[in-house]
């Protein structure tokens, strides 16, 4: 336990919370409580693993395929660290168990006949660390989605991502899989709860700002302000190659943490939370995962693969500064985002085809989700029904768009969590510098440079760029209502445009333009450039990831500009990056500009901004005609 609290300290170094009031506090004994033993299950990936080499077998026989395998849970006890009744970390002990399951590769065999999980941290979050009969360190359990009912005497451990280590990858002989997850673990043991022990739930303030569980949850809706931000992606998994097409499914883990001052609704879709909790619809609201591949190369940004939307559906609550899920029905606990807590979801559960949707259903800038009709139910029946198997609604790329690594192409993969009434949307979003790298047997490892905040495309273009001949703008649409209290004057959305001009020899100018919509639910139907008539074109590119852009918009030049239209109602989407280029002997204005035309009556009919271009900033305005008088 002192090894929590003093983990507790150093959270507040990182986080900025001023957690002091840890120093003075001494944790009761009755705040260690044994769980064990039980039943659990393991699922190793034969889905992927084989791209590396590695056979799985259970009881002799091969498995190519995801399938839960049951284990057999020793008499033995782990001791959970249970201040007021609510999970903050392990304080010792170990789960003893074995399986039918082993890991072969070539002439290499690793039996996972008799096991043991003992507790550790692994960036200050409390995992389990898989040892063999043999004492050798396999695995660590991370990522665990833990649900404690002191009232039922059970704690389950869910979603839990089994990643590889150093040690693994030797005795199998494929160093491909040092630090890969491999599969996920599932445990539902027996709790017992000492005699005496405070199980009110009531939350310890870490934070030295005297929070309390008194009067919480304090909701959005009532005017308290939500600041989740993405600390970390750990983990970036190549998980096995779509049968039809060969694209490669690529998937993250994340962790996130609340630094705001409103409690976040967690709850799981089709499951919403009673009224009197919570009295706002929809009552299932929950925030929305979603990730992108991206290159950059030969001089352009693109947007490789998009991934669908993961619903998230459960928070662990842990490090907090303060957690209340003790005060609240059993039901409801770890459907609540307490202030300061973190939040974890392995790469393993971001493939969880019972989660993953299309984009489309989703309305960013006001975090909503409507359930009926949806992919999950399309025939409004309450229940879900559609499930997105083992391939659809993933971030699926064609292996070949990988391999120019050598050529100087640089790759990035981001996450971004849309949270209703985020007040800042860049820190709910992060990326990693990947370096993917194909093995020997044909799977994808993904190192990775370290992790940043915000979007991946100030890599190209950067933010406070005080290069003439480039420009990174970032676009706020202004709330419909601006006079309305928060969160009722939340923005329409933001933008980003980044430009830049290129001489191409010979008098002529390239002129390259990245447009991507993060939330801006209209979108962007149309792409103007500025040209003087007596400029010549001599060509003109326009393009986005292949599976959201099914074809180039098309471009025509008329009137002093070179106009990108989309087909009727195909936009920008949001979270999505389009390319937008021309080839011209027109060298850059020094007034210059573009203009991006919106559907829809509502204002902005239009947005410009300032970036290099060959000709004056366009006029703004509704600028299609036929468009005013609809509207």
């Amino acid at each position: 336990m002192l090894n929590r609290i003093c983990t507790l300290l150093a959270l507040a170094a990182v986080s900025g919370l001023a957690w002091s009031s840890v120093a003075d506090w001494v944790p009761e004994p009755t705040a260690a409580w044994p769980a064990g033993p039980g039943t659990g299950s393991m699922e190793l990936r034969g889905d992927y693993l084989p791209d590396f080499g590695i056979e799985l077998r259970r009881a002799g026989q091969s498995l190519r395929e995801r399938q839960p395998v049951e284990l057999r849970i020793e008499e033995s006890n782990l001791w959970l660290f249970m201040p007021f009744g609510n999970f903050e970390g392990f304080s010792g002990g170990e789960i003893r168990l074995s399986s039918e399951l082993s890991l072969h590769h070539g002439d290499r065999a690793l039996p996972l006949k008799e096991l043991r999980l003992i507790p550790a941290e692994q960036f200050r979050v409390p995992v389990l660390q898989l040892i063999d009969s043999k004492g050798r360190h396999l695995a660590n359990i991370t990522h665990i989605h833990l649900l404690a009912d002191p009232a039922e005497g059970r704690v389950a451990f869910r979603n839990a991502d089994i990643t590889a280590t150093e040690i693994l990858a030797e005795l199998l002989d494929q160093p491909d899989l040092a630090g890969m997850p491999i599969g996920m673990l599932w445990l539902d043991l027996a709790l017992e709860v000492p005699a005496g022990a405070d199980i009110s739930g009531r939350g310890m303030d870490f934070s030295g700002r005297g929070l309390s569980c008194e009067g919480r949850p304090l909701w959005p809706q009532d005017g308290h302000e939500v600041d989740v931000q993405l600390t970390s992606i750990n983990f970036i998994v190549g998980q096995g190659f779509e049968p039809d097409t060969g694209r490669l499914k690529i998937a993250p883990s994340a962790t996130l943490r609340n630094f705001g001052e409103a409690d976040v609704p967690w709850f799981r879709q089709f499951a919403p939370a009673d009224a009197s909790f919570y009295p706002f619809e929809p009552r299932d609201q929950h925030p929305f995962l979603v990730w992108n591949l991206y290159r950059i190369m030969d001089g352009r940004i693109e947007q490789l693969a998009a991934s669908g939307v993961k619903h998230a559906f459960f928070t662990i609550n842990n490090t907090c500064a303060l957690n209340c899920d003790g005060t609240v029905p059993q039901s409801l606990r770890g459907h609540v985002l307490w202030p300061g807590c973190l939040d974890v979801y392995s790469s393993g559960t971001n493939d969880l085809g019972l989660y993953l949707a299309p984009r489309s259903e989703v309305s960013p800038s006001l975090g909503l989700w409507d359930s009926c009709g949806s992919f999950f139910d399309p025939n409004c029946t309450g229940q879900q029904t559609g499930n997105a198997g083992l391939w659809q609604h993933r971030l699926l790329v064609d292996p070949a768009e990988l391999d120019h690594g050598n050529s100087g192409a640089q790759y990035f993969l981001d996450a971004w969590y849309v949270i209703q009434f985020d007040v800042d949307i860049w820190n709910t979003m992060g990326y990693h510098q990947i370096f993917p790298a194909a093995g020997g047997s044909g799977g994808y490892t993904f190192s990775h440079a370290p992790f940043f905040q915000g979007p991946p495309v100030s890599r190209w273009v950067a933010e406070n760029s005080s290069d003439p001949l480039s420009a990174h703008r970032i676009i706020t649409v202004p709330s419909l209502s601006p006079d309305e209290p928060y969160p009722f004057n939340m923005p329409q959305g933001h933008l980003r445009v980044l430009a830049r001009a290129e001489e191409a020899g010979d008098g002529l100018w390239r002129y390259r333009y990245a447009v991507m919509n993060f939330d801006f639910d209209r979108g962007i139907e149309s792409f103007v450039v500025p040209l003087p008539s007596d400029a010549a074109l001599l060509e003109t590119w326009m393009g986005g990831p292949p599976d959201v852009l099914p074809s180039p918009w098309a471009a025509s030049r008329a009137g002093g500009q070179v106009e990108f239209r989309s087909e009727a109602g195909k936009v920008l989407p949001w979270f999505t990056l389009y390319n937008f280029e021309l080839l011209t002997d027109a060298a850059p204005e020094s007034q210059g500009g573009v203009l991006m035309g919106v559907p829809g009556c509502a204002e902005p009919g239009s947005i410009q901004t300032a970036v290099p271009a060959p000709g004056p900033m366009p006029s703004g305005g509704r600028i299609f005609q036929d468009r005013f008088e609809e509207c």
